[in-house]
């Protein structure tokens, strides 16, 4: 990478993801939660633009007047980290363009410092391996790990140890996302589990076999009866993506809440959803593509 190539303004996109199984194995010694999930990387995505500095130090900008923009923000830390970690001494400037809400499920603050990481690594001229990225991001959050991966992977640990899956048909979803915000150690308090482990190998043999039925028949999550115990104004959503025509072939709520998706057979069957769904002030509806 040369000089030039290194210091130009550039964009990246930090994509959403969705978790079409996730079970929750149980509370870990250091307080954290095992947990086994198959994500998949979707085309809704945050937008972050990189420049160098003149000045040390982290400079963030937000669209989001309402998110913090110093240390408690996961881009900061995880460009902190990199600093500290590699020895970088030049500064930069970030500005974050956010589109994925927070406290949603769907992973945007993780894929916002998984992408800084990679931004970061092409304006320093860094030149880390996706481990090396990997392993930086798994010190900055549980889910970080999973976006230097995808399109599709299974999440051991508290979700950093990933292993990436076939995905060889593109899927279609409905997203809706309520004004609801969800906080992951509340909802993993709440967890209680009766029964036995669900087991995810039928939904990584459906994302393997591309058939939208058959994942749609494995889809699960552990965490949603907890967020709706949390917040049981929740439990309106899946009737009303249940109601819509032609019918979804699943309904699930992403990671810890608050979003939920609707599994269609087709991308044109997940638009119509969508129009049905869509209302002012009643939350953001997209349809979501998942694919290799």
């Amino acid at each position: 990478m040369t000089m030039a190539e290194s210091t130009a303004t550039f964009e990246l996109a930090a994509p959403a993801k969705i978790n079409v199984f996730m079970e929750v194995i149980g509370k870990r010694p250091d307080g954290y939660h095992e947990v086994e999930t198959v994500m998949l990387r979707t085309d809704f995505a945050d937008r972050l633009r990189f420049a160098p500095s003149d000045r040390p130090g982290i400079e963030l900008t937000c669209s989001d007047p309402s998110l913090p923009t110093d240390g408690r923000n996961l881009v900061v830390k995880a460009a902190e980290l990199f600093r500290r970690e590699f020895g970088v001494t030049e500064g930069c400037r970030i500005h974050l363009e956010k589109h994925v809400p927070y406290g949603s499920g769907l992973g945007g603050g993780s894929s916002d410092a998984a992408t800084a990481i990679m931004g970061l690594d092409r304006l320093w001229g860094t030149n880390l391996s996706r481990e090396a990225m990997a392993s930086l991001g798994a010190r900055v959050g549980s889910d970080v790990a999973f976006f230097f991966d995808g399109p599709a992977a299974l999440c051991r640990g508290r979700g950093e140890i990933v292993t990436g899956l076939s995905l060889t048909e593109s899927f279609h979803f409905v997203l809706f996302c309520p004004a609801v915000h969800c906080g992951t150690a509340e909802i993993f308090s709440r967890v209680r589990r009766t029964g036995d482990l669900m087991d995810a190998t039928p939904v990584i043999r459906a994302l393997a076999e591309g058939s939208p039925q058959a994942l749609a028949a494995g889809l699960f999550n552990r965490l949603q009866e907890a967020t709706e115990s949390f917040a049981p104004e929740l439990r309106a959503i899946p009737k009303m993506l249940r109601d819509v025509e032609p019918a979804l072939l699943g309904v699930l709520m992403t990671g810890s809440g608050s979003a939920y998706f609707g599994l269609a057979e087709s991308r044109a069957a997940a638009e119509a959803a969508a129009d049905q769904l869509t209302r002012p002030g009643h939350g953001i509806v997209r349809v979501l593509t998942c694919g290799p």
